[in-house]
């Protein structure tokens, strides 16, 4: 049977969804060798016109980012509305999927009748941290599991072996235009150029390089393409140390050394289930001597639960 992956990377201004994107689209790869597959945004609403050819498709991959939250109605991600519950009932089903930043209200009434009627009843949902697991299990929705983010799936103990753990003189780093803390992101710069030889920045977001360019000057920028940031890696003997979660995993992908300043719920939960290399902005003083440190990168992933979601797809 055809299926639909919904693609966080169309339309996107956020690199980081090209990151995911790829993780996403290697794992259906394997699963749906013989299927056909389309991709649908999830940032631009699906047209009506489109709707109709939808009811052929009998499952919709949603992948890996912050697509859930307490009020759909306001500003979401996921351009998901009624019209499309029609061809899209509990045909959806997630892949690592998060909530968008800690939300202390209850989920709306609207959101919760949403996900419910979206949600497939039928196959195992995978998210990507306990906080989300928790939300989910609030409205009811109970055939969940936390594998972490698709991103970090293949960051096993053979994998993560071959990452040098001694301090390099290049790293590359980025910063965050939406999440901003000048104080601690300037701060960040300046033990950055203090303690490397060469200092580069990688601009994941649209709006980033302004930002950046208020902070500090005398920065090396290496285009805004993850081709380019791939090639950087690749290529340069450096570490990575930065605001942006998915540019570190994409380090870390790498086998490069990386340390992910966290300035969001993503980051802390994945420090908190999987052990990922994160320190909290408001801790960034410390960063002066945590770059100096060896630092072995050992993930703690669920396999079992990972292998699980895979397996209801055989």
């Amino acid at each position: 049977m055809p299926k639909i992956i919904f693609d966080t990377s169309i339309g996107t201004t956020n690199l980081g969804d090209h990151i995911i994107m790829d993780a996403v689209d290697r794992i259906a790869d394997a699963l749906f060798v013989d299927d056909f597959v389309i991709n649908m945004p999830t940032h631009v609403a699906i047209h009506p016109k489109d709707l109709p050819r939808l009811r052929h498709y009998d499952t919709a991959i949603v992948g890996g980012t912050n697509l859930l939250k307490n009020n759909t109605l306001y500003k979401s991600q996921w351009k998901v509305g009624l019209k499309d519950l029609i061809v899209l009932r509990h045909k959806v089903v997630l892949l690592g999927v998060g909530w968008w930043q800690y939300q202390d209200k209850p989920v709306s009434a609207y959101s919760r009748m949403m996900y419910r009627a979206l949600f497939s009843k039928k196959y195992l949902h995978a998210v990507r941290d306990n906080y989300t697991l928790q939300k989910l299990h609030e409205i009811g929705i109970k055939n969940v599991v936390n594998t972490g983010c698709p991103t970090v799936w293949e960051l096993d103990e053979p994998h993560c072996s071959q990452i040098n753990p001694k301090k390099r003189d290049t790293v590359v780093t980025t910063i965050t235009d939406y999440m901003r803390d000048p104080e601690k992101d300037g701060k960040m710069l300046e033990i950055l150029k203090k303690h490397y030889q060469r200092v580069f920045v990688w601009i994941q977001g649209s709006k980033d390089r302004a930002y950046i360019e208020s902070l500090a000057t005398d920065i090396q920028y290496i285009p805004p393409k993850l081709a380019a940031f791939d090639a950087f890696l690749e290529r340069e003997a450096c570490e990575y140390i930065g605001t942006r979660l998915h540019a570190g995993i994409r380090a870390l992908q790498k086998k490069r050394k990386a340390i992910i300043i966290g300035i969001d719920n993503r980051a802390l939960e994945m420090r908190n289930d999987i052990g990922l290399p994160v320190l909290e902005r408001q801790r960034v003083e410390s960063l002066e001597e945590r770059i100096h440190e060896e630092m072995a990168v050992r993930l703690y992933l669920d396999t079992q639960r990972i292998e699980q979601w895979k397996a209801q797809f055989s």
